[in-house]
């Protein structure tokens, strides 16, 4: 599973004190704090708006709400949305065979929706279905695969736990974890660990 593959990478980060690895592991397993900016494959677009409420004569229940009852800068302001939930959660959401999903809760737009369309909502919300949580899933494993075996040709057997390793080699080694889990070669995530454009670019990232 996926948390047990996080808590592995734990140990090993923490046996090369490799903080921004530590930092990546326990975030993942704990879910992220408000202060630490959420991963890129953790973010979604869009998710399916539904509404109830009294559309002309026929009052509706849980039905879609086309996207032109918005404003655009309202539109462009819910096609981000970040999940910053633990790795079970996330893992949960995936799982469900009701598909309950994620609802995000825009009832406040209804005076907004009335103005565009004359449709009177007493209830709007944004669902986020188990597809989405999939794809997020998806995304992780292939990182945390790609992880695994960049240490793996770095530090020999994994299961050994017997690491030898120069600290000019760690530090090429960090520079290219952070390119597989960020994908961002102007992110800083250390004090000290600044992506370089030739180094993302020899390794196959897109500017």
């Amino acid at each position: 599973s996926l948390e047990v593959a996080f808590n592995r990478l734990l140990i090993i980060a923490s046996d090369i004190e490799n903080q921004d690895l530590i930092d990546w592991a326990t975030n993942e397993l704990n879910g992220y704090p408000s202060e630490v900016p959420i991963p890129t494959y953790r973010k979604s677009g869009l998710g399916l708006l539904i509404y109830s409420g009294i559309n002309g004569s026929f009052q509706v229940t849980r039905q879609p709400l086309p996207s032109t009852a918005l404003d655009k800068n309202i539109l462009d302001k819910l096609k981000s949305t970040n999940f910053s939930q633990d790795i079970s959660s996330i893992e949960k959401f995936a799982s469900d065979e009701n598909d309950h999903g994620v609802i995000k809760d825009l009832t406040y737009l209804a005076p907004l929706v009335y103005a565009n369309t004359q449709i009177q909502c007493v209830n709007i919300y944004m669902k986020y279905t188990k597809e989405t949580f999939i794809k997020i899933l998806s995304a992780i494993r292939t990182k945390l695969l790609k992880v695994f075996i960049e240490l793996d040709k770095n530090l020999g057997c994994l299961d050994d736990l017997d690491i030898n390793i120069s600290d000019k080699e760690l530090e090429k080694l960090e520079e290219k974890l952070n390119v597989i889990i960020y994908e961002d070669n102007s992110v800083t995530i250390g004090d000290s660990n600044k992506l370089k454009n030739n180094l993302f670019q020899k390794l196959g990232g897109k500017k």
